[in-house]
């Protein structure tokens, strides 16, 4: 008997699906198919990156925004080349970074189509819209309430200004606004002013 019925096609140690069951696995594979990426694995570096000083071209999946910093994929750090513990990065919407080993990745100004250089160990940036400065392991060394600053001299002074703005040309150049000069610890050692005598100092025009 048991073995006719198993010939049948019968299950004869357990009930078939019952038509309840079958549509609970539908609704069920329907709601997974309706859940949002990130749920099902999608990438978790969404931004797109080239890499400088080997290639422009455009990379996908390559970063992603992290508490104000980027953090570049794994697969991407593998193909940089690092030099003193930096590599160079563009990501188009953010701008040129400085990326360290581990991924972390710092946006900072643009100069000569490349990302700011080290000057007096420290790269500027942006912190809370203002300019603020950050050494060569990307920790923040000195946030600044100035709108624009040029990198430290050899002096140790920094030319920055208030009320700034760019004249909207290529190259741009900031206008207007009051500047002065502050040391390596935000203190101003000459005082805002809407003469060039900042300027004249910093770049030593006599």
């Amino acid at each position: 008997m048991a073995e006719t019925a198993i010939r049948a096609g019968a299950l004869p140690l357990r009930r078939r699906p019952s038509h309840r069951v079958a549509r609970g696995i539908v609704a069920g594979l329907t709601a997974l198919v309706a859940l949002p990426l990130p749920a099902l694995g999608a990438a978790p570096y969404p931004l797109a990156c080239a890499y400088f000083r080997r290639d422009l071209d455009s990379y996908a999946h390559c970063a992603r925004r992290e508490d104000g910093m980027v953090r570049v994929a794994p697969a991407h750090l593998a193909r940089m080349r690092f030099k003193r513990g930096l590599a160079e990065l563009r990501v188009p919407g953010i701008g040129c970074l400085w990326v360290r080993r581990d991924g972390l990745a710092l946006p900072v100004f643009m100069l000569d189509n490349g990302p700011d250089p080290f000057e007096q160990g420290l790269v500027r940036s942006w912190r809370d819209g203002k300019v603020a400065f950050y050494d060569r392991r990307l920790r923040l060394v000195l946030a600044t309430p100035y709108d624009w600053a040029f990198p430290f001299n050899a002096r140790g002074e920094a030319l920055a200004c208030e009320g700034c703005r760019s004249d909207g040309r290529e190259p741009a150049a900031m206008v207007g606004g009051r500047w002065g000069l502050i040391d390596r610890t935000g203190r101003l050692v000459l005082p805002l002013a809407e003469t060039d005598a900042a300027d004249r100092r910093y770049f030593d025009r006599r």
